[in-house]
């Protein structure tokens, strides 16, 4: 959010500068216009006097010629007066230009706002959504010990994220038998746990995507390091043994082809206990999926 709040605050910078440099082409208007009254007011004065003084004189017209120069400054007034025109015309030109400029501006920084508040709401809302599968897992199991010579049988329920660590070892078991076939025992394994893992391999897969396909910036460093900051989020809430479950997974053709791809991009193994996995099988991911590149 630092970023969005840099932009936001570059946005509201530029906003002000443009609002200044209105404001001085308003009274630059201001004084343009004062200048075109006073000088119309002295043209007509000029010319009243010079009617009134010579309307009776006979030799008006030798006289009139004495002010040849007067003519000339007449003209030259009313050429600068058209000068005077084409300038706040084009003064009137760079603030309407400029008042677009500062439309533009607050309709990108709402359109930004906009698509960050959707795209928080949708993650935020898959982000729970994945929680509540979790929770929900469950797995109802038979667990006997002895009271003497007596064999007591006990039905335990195990649920949350619980049922990941018991699913883990279920794996690991039948993987130490027969490392070589991997993808037989993994469908084996998916078979049996489709039920609860199924739901939560989807949603998991779907909040990853919608942060990739999100555009946050236009420049591609600081867009992927969004990316990465909110898919540090979803990592952040995986206990270990739902990294190695998703490990494993993702080696299968379930989640090989789409989902390993956006793993390594964002680094979702980069807190996965690699005690627990395979050197065999970890040598198969890009090293990115462990470390930020």
């Amino acid at each position: 959010m630092l970023t969005k709040d840099c932009e936001f605050f570059h946005s509201l910078t530029l906003a002000a500068i443009l609002h200044d440099d209105s404001q001085k082409m308003k009274e630059e208007k201001s004084y343009l216009g004062l200048i075109s009254i006073i000088v119309t007011i002295l043209i007509i004065t000029t010319w009243f006097l010079t009617y009134q003084l010579l309307k009776d004189n006979p030799k008006r017209g030798e006289i009139g010629d004495m002010f040849g120069s007067i003519n000339a400054l007449f003209s030259g007034l009313a050429l600068s007066g058209i000068i005077l025109s084409i300038l706040l015309q084009r003064n009137e030109l760079q603030l309407q230009r400029q008042e677009l400029i500062n439309t533009r501006l607050e309709f990108k920084q709402q359109n930004q706002t906009l698509i960050l508040q959707r795209f928080e709401n949708t993650f935020f809302n898959m982000l729970n959504l994945h929680h509540q599968i979790v929770n929900n897992m469950d797995l109802d199991e038979t667990s006997t010990y002895y009271q003497g010579m007596n064999a007591v049988k006990e039905n335990i329920k195990i649920t949350g994220r619980d049922v990941f660590e018991k699913k883990y070892y279920e794996l690991a078991k039948e993987l130490n038998k027969d490392i070589e076939n991997f993808n037989k025992i993994y469908d084996s394994f998916y078979a049996k746990s489709n039920s609860d893992l199924g739901h939560y391999f989807r949603n998991l897969y779907r909040i990853i995507k919608l942060v990739n396909e999100t555009k946050f910036s236009i420049d591609e460093k600081e867009d992927f390091e969004t990316k990465y900051k909110y898919t540090s989020m979803v990592r952040a809430q995986l206990s270990d043994f739902e990294l190695l479950i998703l490990f494993y997974n993702c080696l299968h053709e379930n989640g090989n082809e789409k989902f390993k791809p956006l793993i390594e991009k964002f680094s979702l193994f980069k807190n996965i206990p690699k005690k627990h996995v395979y050197d065999k099988h970890y040598d198969t991911y890009d090293k990115s999926a462990f470390k930020i590149k």
